[in-house]
Protein backbone atom coordinates (compact mmCIF):
# COMPACT_ATOMS: atom_id res chain seq x y z
CA UNK A 1 0.00 0.00 0.00
CA UNK A 2 1.05 3.62 -0.22
CA UNK A 3 3.67 4.56 2.70
CA UNK A 4 3.63 8.36 1.29
CA UNK A 5 0.37 8.67 3.40
CA UNK A 6 0.90 11.62 5.93
CA UNK A 7 -1.06 12.67 7.97
CA UNK A 8 -0.33 15.81 10.78
CA UNK A 9 0.97 15.08 14.14
CA UNK A 10 -2.23 17.32 15.49
CA UNK A 11 -4.82 15.27 13.37
CA UNK A 12 -3.24 11.79 14.25
CA UNK A 13 -2.80 12.43 17.88
CA UNK A 14 -6.32 14.07 18.27
CA UNK A 15 -7.81 11.20 16.43
CA UNK A 16 -5.68 8.86 19.44
CA UNK A 17 -7.35 11.21 22.12
CA UNK A 18 -10.84 10.50 20.40
CA UNK A 19 -10.02 6.72 20.48
CA UNK A 20 -9.07 6.86 23.98
CA UNK A 21 -12.07 9.02 25.09
CA UNK A 22 -14.28 6.30 23.73
CA UNK A 23 -12.66 3.18 26.54
CA UNK A 24 -12.70 6.10 29.16
CA UNK A 25 -16.67 7.36 28.78
CA UNK A 26 -17.57 3.29 28.85
CA UNK A 27 -15.17 3.28 32.50
CA UNK A 28 -17.27 0.93 34.36
CA UNK A 29 -16.06 1.84 37.86
CA UNK A 30 -16.10 -2.69 39.32
CA UNK A 31 -13.35 -2.72 37.04
CA UNK A 32 -11.34 -0.26 39.05
CA UNK A 33 -10.96 -2.53 42.00
CA UNK A 34 -12.82 -0.46 44.29
CA UNK A 35 -15.40 2.14 45.68
CA UNK A 36 -13.74 5.10 45.99
CA UNK A 37 -13.27 7.04 42.75
CA UNK A 38 -10.84 9.22 43.83
CA UNK A 39 -8.11 6.81 44.54
CA UNK A 40 -8.41 5.91 40.70
CA UNK A 41 -7.87 9.54 40.09
CA UNK A 42 -4.11 9.35 41.47
CA UNK A 43 -4.21 6.49 38.92
CA UNK A 44 -4.33 8.82 35.60
CA UNK A 45 -0.83 10.32 36.74
CA UNK A 46 0.80 6.78 37.40
CA UNK A 47 -0.66 5.68 33.67
CA UNK A 48 0.54 8.70 32.52
CA UNK A 49 4.03 8.89 33.44
CA UNK A 50 3.92 4.66 32.47
CA UNK A 51 2.94 6.19 29.11
CA UNK A 52 6.19 8.18 28.68
CA UNK A 53 8.30 5.22 29.64
CA UNK A 54 6.35 2.74 27.11
CA UNK A 55 6.54 4.96 23.87
CA UNK A 56 10.74 4.79 24.53
CA UNK A 57 11.36 2.27 22.09
CA UNK A 58 9.28 2.79 19.37
CA UNK A 59 10.16 6.39 19.51
CA UNK A 60 13.83 5.47 19.00
CA UNK A 61 12.84 3.57 16.26
CA UNK A 62 11.05 6.56 14.66
CA UNK A 63 14.02 8.95 14.90
CA UNK A 64 16.73 5.94 13.49
CA UNK A 65 13.82 4.69 10.95
CA UNK A 66 10.81 7.61 10.20
CA UNK A 67 10.27 6.12 6.96
CA UNK A 68 9.02 2.29 8.27
CA UNK A 69 6.94 0.97 11.54
CA UNK A 70 8.30 -2.13 13.75
CA UNK A 71 7.25 -4.27 11.10
CA UNK A 72 8.74 -2.94 8.73
CA UNK A 73 12.33 -3.11 10.93
CA UNK A 74 11.43 -6.19 12.19
CA UNK A 75 11.19 -8.13 8.72
CA UNK A 76 14.88 -6.90 7.91
CA UNK A 77 16.36 -7.66 11.21
CA UNK A 78 14.94 -11.10 11.80
CA UNK A 79 13.83 -12.00 8.36
CA UNK A 80 11.69 -14.69 8.73
CA UNK A 81 10.63 -14.52 12.16
CA UNK A 82 10.15 -11.20 11.75
CA UNK A 83 6.58 -12.07 10.16
CA UNK A 84 5.73 -12.85 13.79
CA UNK A 85 5.43 -9.02 14.67
CA UNK A 86 2.20 -8.19 12.21
CA UNK A 87 0.85 -11.26 12.83
CA UNK A 88 0.53 -10.19 16.70
CA UNK A 89 -0.52 -6.66 15.74
CA UNK A 90 -3.42 -7.94 13.63
CA UNK A 91 -4.57 -9.58 16.53
CA UNK A 92 -4.12 -7.05 18.90
CA UNK A 93 -5.80 -4.44 16.93
CA UNK A 94 -8.48 -7.37 16.52
CA UNK A 95 -9.09 -8.03 20.28
CA UNK A 96 -8.79 -4.84 21.85
CA UNK A 97 -11.51 -3.24 19.14
CA UNK A 98 -13.90 -6.59 19.95
CA UNK A 99 -13.71 -5.28 23.12
CA UNK A 100 -14.77 -1.82 22.66
CA UNK A 101 -17.87 -3.36 20.38
CA UNK A 102 -18.34 -5.43 23.43
CA UNK A 103 -18.95 -3.10 25.65
CA UNK A 104 -20.85 -0.73 23.78
CA UNK A 105 -23.19 -3.90 22.75
CA UNK A 106 -23.61 -4.98 26.87
CA UNK A 107 -24.48 -1.08 26.96
CA UNK A 108 -26.93 -0.47 24.54
CA UNK A 109 -28.63 -4.33 26.30
CA UNK A 110 -28.37 -3.72 29.77
CA UNK A 111 -29.05 -0.01 30.01
CA UNK A 112 -30.65 1.62 26.93
CA UNK A 113 -32.52 -1.55 25.76
CA UNK A 114 -33.53 -0.41 22.84
CA UNK A 115 -36.72 -1.56 20.79
CA UNK A 116 -34.89 -2.08 17.87
CA UNK A 117 -32.20 -5.20 17.68
CA UNK A 118 -28.57 -3.86 19.32
CA UNK A 119 -26.95 -6.67 16.45
CA UNK A 120 -27.87 -3.64 13.75
CA UNK A 121 -26.80 -0.81 15.46
CA UNK A 122 -23.01 -2.83 15.90
CA UNK A 123 -23.21 -4.06 12.56
CA UNK A 124 -23.90 -0.38 10.95
CA UNK A 125 -20.78 1.23 13.22
CA UNK A 126 -18.85 -1.66 12.20
CA UNK A 127 -19.39 -0.74 8.43
CA UNK A 128 -18.97 3.17 8.36
CA UNK A 129 -15.76 2.10 10.16
CA UNK A 130 -14.64 -0.02 7.36
CA UNK A 131 -15.22 2.45 5.11
CA UNK A 132 -13.32 4.90 6.94
CA UNK A 133 -10.73 2.60 6.71
CA UNK A 134 -11.01 1.39 3.10
CA UNK A 135 -10.77 5.52 1.96
CA UNK A 136 -7.38 5.82 4.05
CA UNK A 137 -5.84 7.67 6.76
CA UNK A 138 -5.89 10.72 6.12
CA UNK A 139 -10.31 10.81 5.72
CA UNK A 140 -10.59 9.13 9.17
CA UNK A 141 -8.08 12.00 10.39
CA UNK A 142 -10.00 14.78 9.15
CA UNK A 143 -13.42 13.37 10.46
CA UNK A 144 -11.62 12.40 14.07
CA UNK A 145 -11.00 16.06 14.27
CA UNK A 146 -14.25 16.85 13.45
CA UNK A 147 -15.34 14.25 16.22
CA UNK A 148 -13.26 15.70 18.67
CA UNK A 149 -14.88 19.41 18.37
CA UNK A 150 -18.39 17.73 19.10
CA UNK A 151 -16.69 15.59 21.58
CA UNK A 152 -15.30 18.64 23.59
CA UNK A 153 -18.61 20.17 22.96
CA UNK A 154 -20.87 17.45 24.07
CA UNK A 155 -18.91 17.01 27.32
CA UNK A 156 -19.18 20.70 28.32
CA UNK A 157 -23.01 20.31 27.36
CA UNK A 158 -23.55 16.97 29.12
CA UNK A 159 -21.31 17.17 32.09
CA UNK A 160 -21.52 21.07 32.54
CA UNK A 161 -25.23 20.69 33.14
CA UNK A 162 -24.46 17.92 35.59
CA UNK A 163 -22.02 20.07 37.51
CA UNK A 164 -25.08 21.66 39.88
CA UNK A 165 -25.23 18.25 41.69
CA UNK A 166 -21.68 18.10 42.76
CA UNK A 167 -21.79 17.77 46.32
CA UNK A 168 -18.22 17.50 48.21
CA UNK A 169 -19.10 15.21 51.06
CA UNK A 170 -19.69 12.60 48.50
CA UNK A 171 -16.04 12.89 48.51
CA UNK A 172 -13.32 10.61 50.61
CA UNK A 173 -10.13 10.67 52.21
CA UNK A 174 -7.41 9.35 49.74
CA UNK A 175 -6.18 5.91 50.15
CA UNK A 176 -8.33 4.73 53.21
CA UNK A 177 -8.19 1.70 52.00
CA UNK A 178 -4.64 1.23 50.97
CA UNK A 179 -2.95 1.76 47.74
CA UNK A 180 -5.09 -1.21 45.67
CA UNK A 181 -7.82 0.53 43.77
CA UNK A 182 -4.97 3.28 42.32
CA UNK A 183 -2.91 0.15 41.35
CA UNK A 184 -6.03 -1.96 39.69
CA UNK A 185 -7.06 1.44 37.95
CA UNK A 186 -3.42 2.50 36.75
CA UNK A 187 -3.09 -0.99 35.07
CA UNK A 188 -6.57 -0.83 33.85
CA UNK A 189 -6.23 2.68 32.03
CA UNK A 190 -2.89 1.22 30.77
CA UNK A 191 -4.98 -1.79 29.27
CA UNK A 192 -7.37 -0.04 27.10
CA UNK A 193 -4.86 2.76 25.51
CA UNK A 194 -4.25 1.60 21.95
CA UNK A 195 -2.50 4.55 21.04
CA UNK A 196 1.36 2.77 21.70
CA UNK A 197 0.63 -0.26 19.42
CA UNK A 198 -1.28 2.43 16.78
CA UNK A 199 2.17 4.78 17.08
CA UNK A 200 4.05 1.31 16.57
CA UNK A 201 2.84 0.38 13.23
CA UNK A 202 1.08 4.21 11.71
CA UNK A 203 3.99 6.67 13.07
CA UNK A 204 5.53 6.55 10.20
CA UNK A 205 2.96 8.12 7.98
CA UNK A 206 2.80 11.04 10.55
CA UNK A 207 4.64 14.67 9.89
CA UNK A 208 5.26 17.21 12.13
CA UNK A 209 6.39 16.98 15.80
CA UNK A 210 5.21 14.06 16.87
CA UNK A 211 7.12 13.88 20.13
CA UNK A 212 4.84 16.87 20.98
CA UNK A 213 1.67 15.64 20.20
CA UNK A 214 2.13 12.54 22.32
CA UNK A 215 3.02 14.62 25.35
CA UNK A 216 0.02 16.80 24.92
CA UNK A 217 -2.41 13.06 24.12
CA UNK A 218 -0.83 11.93 27.24
CA UNK A 219 -1.58 14.73 29.45
CA UNK A 220 -4.65 15.54 27.92
CA UNK A 221 -5.72 11.93 28.26
CA UNK A 222 -4.78 12.07 32.37
CA UNK A 223 -6.30 15.17 32.69
CA UNK A 224 -9.50 14.83 30.73
CA UNK A 225 -9.80 11.11 32.68
CA UNK A 226 -8.68 12.54 36.07
CA UNK A 227 -11.69 15.51 35.41
CA UNK A 228 -14.01 12.80 34.85
CA UNK A 229 -13.62 10.67 37.84
CA UNK A 230 -13.62 13.87 39.86
CA UNK A 231 -16.74 14.56 38.57
CA UNK A 232 -18.22 11.01 39.11
CA UNK A 233 -16.99 11.05 42.60
CA UNK A 234 -18.61 14.66 43.44
CA UNK A 235 -22.18 13.88 42.38
CA UNK A 236 -22.96 10.00 42.35
CA UNK A 237 -20.46 8.98 45.14
CA UNK A 238 -20.64 5.27 45.93
CA UNK A 239 -23.26 5.14 43.53
CA UNK A 240 -21.43 5.45 40.65
CA UNK A 241 -19.57 2.13 42.19
CA UNK A 242 -23.29 0.12 41.64
CA UNK A 243 -23.75 1.45 37.87
CA UNK A 244 -22.34 -0.60 35.49
CA UNK A 245 -21.79 2.47 32.97
CA UNK A 246 -21.77 5.54 35.27
CA UNK A 247 -20.29 8.17 33.37
CA UNK A 248 -24.29 7.24 31.37
CA UNK A 249 -25.94 7.31 34.45
CA UNK A 250 -24.55 11.02 35.44
CA UNK A 251 -25.67 12.40 32.09
CA UNK A 252 -28.72 10.52 32.27
CA UNK A 253 -29.62 12.61 35.08
CA UNK A 254 -28.81 16.08 33.58
CA UNK A 255 -31.07 18.15 32.29
CA UNK A 256 -31.15 21.43 29.79
CA UNK A 257 -34.70 22.99 29.54
CA UNK A 258 -34.67 23.40 25.69
CA UNK A 259 -33.45 19.53 25.41
CA UNK A 260 -34.79 17.53 28.11
CA UNK A 261 -32.25 14.84 29.20
CA UNK A 262 -29.09 15.00 27.28
CA UNK A 263 -28.06 11.12 27.50
CA UNK A 264 -28.86 11.06 23.95
CA UNK A 265 -25.76 13.06 23.33
CA UNK A 266 -23.30 11.33 24.95
CA UNK A 267 -24.41 7.83 23.30
CA UNK A 268 -23.93 9.81 19.73
CA UNK A 269 -20.43 11.15 20.85
CA UNK A 270 -19.60 7.18 22.28
CA UNK A 271 -20.94 6.09 18.74
CA UNK A 272 -18.78 8.32 16.98
CA UNK A 273 -15.75 7.41 18.78
CA UNK A 274 -15.70 4.23 18.50
CA UNK A 275 -15.95 4.64 14.61
CA UNK A 276 -12.99 6.70 14.14
CA UNK A 277 -11.22 3.96 16.81
CA UNK A 278 -12.09 0.90 14.82
CA UNK A 279 -11.57 2.87 11.37
CA UNK A 280 -8.15 3.84 12.54
CA UNK A 281 -7.30 0.48 13.85
CA UNK A 282 -8.49 -1.65 10.62
CA UNK A 283 -6.30 0.70 8.25
CA UNK A 284 -3.29 -0.14 10.83
CA UNK A 285 -4.28 -4.04 9.77
CA UNK A 286 -4.45 -3.06 6.26
CA UNK A 287 -0.35 -1.72 7.25
CA UNK A 288 0.24 -5.31 8.72
CA UNK A 289 -1.30 -7.12 5.78
CA UNK A 290 1.19 -4.86 3.14
CA UNK A 291 4.46 -6.68 5.69
CA UNK A 292 3.41 -9.97 5.27
CA UNK A 293 2.71 -9.33 1.57
CA UNK A 294 -0.76 -9.28 0.72
CA UNK A 295 -0.76 -5.73 -0.40
CA UNK A 296 -2.74 -6.68 -3.47
CA UNK A 297 -6.07 -7.70 -1.53
CA UNK A 298 -5.94 -4.62 1.20
CA UNK A 299 -9.64 -3.79 0.76
CA UNK A 300 -10.31 -7.49 1.03
CA UNK A 301 -8.44 -7.56 4.25
CA UNK A 302 -9.93 -4.76 6.02
CA UNK A 303 -13.15 -6.37 5.28
CA UNK A 304 -11.58 -9.73 6.74
CA UNK A 305 -10.76 -7.98 10.12
CA UNK A 306 -13.80 -6.14 10.54
CA UNK A 307 -15.64 -9.35 10.59
CA UNK A 308 -13.55 -10.71 13.13
CA UNK A 309 -13.84 -7.96 15.01
CA UNK A 310 -17.32 -7.77 15.11
CA UNK A 311 -17.63 -11.39 15.01
CA UNK A 312 -15.37 -11.31 18.37
CA UNK A 313 -17.52 -8.76 20.08
CA UNK A 314 -20.92 -10.48 19.34
CA UNK A 315 -19.32 -13.79 20.86
CA UNK A 316 -17.38 -11.78 23.82
CA UNK A 317 -21.58 -10.46 24.46
CA UNK A 318 -22.92 -14.43 24.18
CA UNK A 319 -20.33 -16.21 26.39
CA UNK A 320 -19.15 -15.85 29.98
CA UNK A 321 -15.89 -17.56 29.00
CA UNK A 322 -14.76 -15.76 26.16
CA UNK A 323 -16.23 -12.44 27.68
CA UNK A 324 -13.70 -12.96 30.74
CA UNK A 325 -11.20 -13.51 28.62
CA UNK A 326 -11.35 -10.82 25.84
CA UNK A 327 -12.55 -7.92 28.98
CA UNK A 328 -10.03 -9.28 31.06
CA UNK A 329 -7.95 -6.31 32.62
CA UNK A 330 -4.91 -8.24 33.46
CA UNK A 331 -4.93 -9.90 29.51
CA UNK A 332 -5.36 -6.68 27.87
CA UNK A 333 -2.58 -5.10 29.69
CA UNK A 334 -0.45 -7.46 28.93
CA UNK A 335 -0.81 -7.54 25.57
CA UNK A 336 -0.89 -3.35 25.71
CA UNK A 337 2.63 -3.57 26.99
CA UNK A 338 3.70 -6.33 24.73
CA UNK A 339 2.50 -4.54 21.88
CA UNK A 340 3.42 -0.95 22.45
CA UNK A 341 6.91 -1.50 24.54
CA UNK A 342 8.31 -4.81 24.78
CA UNK A 343 8.00 -5.49 20.80
CA UNK A 344 9.40 -2.58 19.82
CA UNK A 345 12.23 -3.14 22.59
CA UNK A 346 13.29 -6.60 21.36
CA UNK A 347 13.28 -5.09 17.58
CA UNK A 348 15.33 -2.26 18.57
CA UNK A 349 17.59 -4.38 20.33
CA UNK A 350 18.18 -7.04 17.78
CA UNK A 351 18.53 -4.27 15.12
CA UNK A 352 21.37 -2.62 16.63
CA UNK A 353 22.47 -5.97 17.20
CA UNK A 354 22.43 -6.71 13.48
CA UNK A 355 24.36 -3.36 12.80
CA UNK A 356 26.75 -4.31 15.66
CA UNK A 357 27.67 -7.44 14.11
CA UNK A 358 27.83 -6.09 10.18
CA UNK A 359 30.04 -3.68 11.32
CA UNK A 360 31.89 -6.21 13.19
CA UNK A 361 32.41 -8.17 10.05
CA UNK A 362 33.19 -5.92 8.12
CA UNK A 363 36.15 -4.70 10.18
Amino acid sequence: MQRKTKVSASQFFLMMFVSRAVVTIALNAQFTGGENLLDSIVSCVGAMLLGFLMVLPVWILHRKYSYLNVNDVAKLSLRGLGKAVPVFYLLYFIWSNAAVFALFEIFLMDTINPDFSSVWVILSIGAVALYGAIKGLEAVSRCAVCIFVVLMLGMILVFGSAISRFQTENLEPLFQNGFHQTLVSTVLFVARASVFADMAVLLPMVKGRSGVGFSLWNLGAAAFLGGLLFLLSGCLGRYAYTQNFPVYVLSSLSEIQSLQRVDAVFVGIWMMGIIIRAACDIYACRVCCSVLGKGKSQRLSAVAVCLLMLGLGFLTVRSGPVQRVVLHTGGQFFATVAAGFLIPLIVLLCDSFGQRRKLHEEK
